[in-house]
């Protein structure tokens, strides 16, 4: 149908081709079968557990529906509710807001413990393992310490907030400290996971380049900026994007500290899609603002690999 009749038959014999190459009984296509059979289980879980889902997601952000009733038919009207929703901006913004303010203190506080649990001195291992702690902890046990730490009765924040002679301090209730709250736990519980990664970078790059430049009489600072921190780079763009889009993800801090308040402040758009798909059992609305959760997400993967390709270019 495309192309000349050369190109047809050589795609017809290429097809083919591949055909017999699954299907012949010789040892290598018997292999291509034993090896369809093992991913089939996976592609098995995918299918059910992420394209249905997907699909079945998008099918019901054209309707309206509250689960109780019969759904309604609207078409893309959710959408474009959506884009008029001060609720559903705020959420967005929100999201952002928590996002960038998380993940722009973890990669640069990271990236420094990094450089110092690289070297070795005393105790070294001993405060590696300390400090890797929150990583290991749920997200669920860690939110609900960081809970009692913010009491404004006997809080650690509270307590050191009257012995400097502040009173009233209420962390959690007042819009304008409940996000700062929300960034610092959360800063504390992702550096962790990112600061081994960071090690894990410069534990690959060779320890020649370094003997090299002291031989030519380059400093600690030198060897910093034009050594690790160029050879760091798919680590620290790997770290970046990964960082940023699970920060977006969040959703545990604010459903037990916050319930996304005090009002909106922190109603991440996780927590706008939870309450209007559970809470005020507007399915087919939550579902929409799920897609719109999609689009973003899949927006910072694409750059990422953006990312990636130019600095493989470069």
């Amino acid at each position: 149908m495309f192309g000349t009749p050369q190109e047809q038959n050589l795609r017809h014999q290429s097809f083919h081709q591949r055909r017999r190459g699954i299907l012949g009984n010789t040892l290598e296509a018997r292999k291509k079968r034993l090896g369809l059979v093992f991913a089939l289980p996976a592609f098995l879980f995918f299918g059910a557990f992420y394209l249905y889902p997907l699909f079945q997601t998008f099918y019901v952000s054209l309707f309206s529906w509250g689960l109780l009733d019969d759904p309604k038919f609207l078409g893309m009207t959710n959408y474009s509710r959506l884009f008029t929703d001060k609720e559903f901006i705020n959420s967005v913004w929100v999201s952002f807001l928590y996002s960038f303010g998380v993940v722009i203190p973890i990669w640069f506080i990271a990236l420094g413990l990094a450089l110092i649990f690289n070297r070795t001195f005393p105790g070294r291992q001993a405060y590696l393992t300390v400090y890797y702690i929150p990583a290991v902890i749920s997200l669920t046990v860690w939110s609900l310490i960081w809970l009692l730490m913010y009491n404004p009765t006997f809080g650690i924040f509270s307590v050191a907030a009257r012995a400097l002679g502040i009173t009233g301090l209420r962390m959690l209730d007042d819009p304008s400290t409940a996000m700062p709250a929300m960034i610092i736990l959360s800063i504390w519980k992702g550096t962790p996971v990112y600061m081994v990664i960071f090690i894990a970078g410069l534990r690959a790059i060779p320890n020649d380049y370094y003997e090299a430049a002291q031989i030519d009489g380059a400093n600690a600072a030198q060897c910093l900026l034009y050594i690790t921190l160029p050879l760091l780079r798919p680590v620290f763009l790997y770290v970046m994007v990964i960082s940023i889009i699970e920060a977006f993800k969040v959703f545990t801090p604010m459903y037990i500290l916050t319930n996304g308040g005090p009002g909106s402040a922190t109603r991440v758009l996780s927590m706008f899609i939870f309450q209007n798909g559970f809470q005020y059992l507007k399915m087919g609305y939550a579902s929409a603002a799920s897609v719109i959760f999609l689009l973003i997400l899949l927006a910072l993967a694409i750059i990422q690999f953006r990312l990636l390709r130019f600095q493989q270019n470069d």
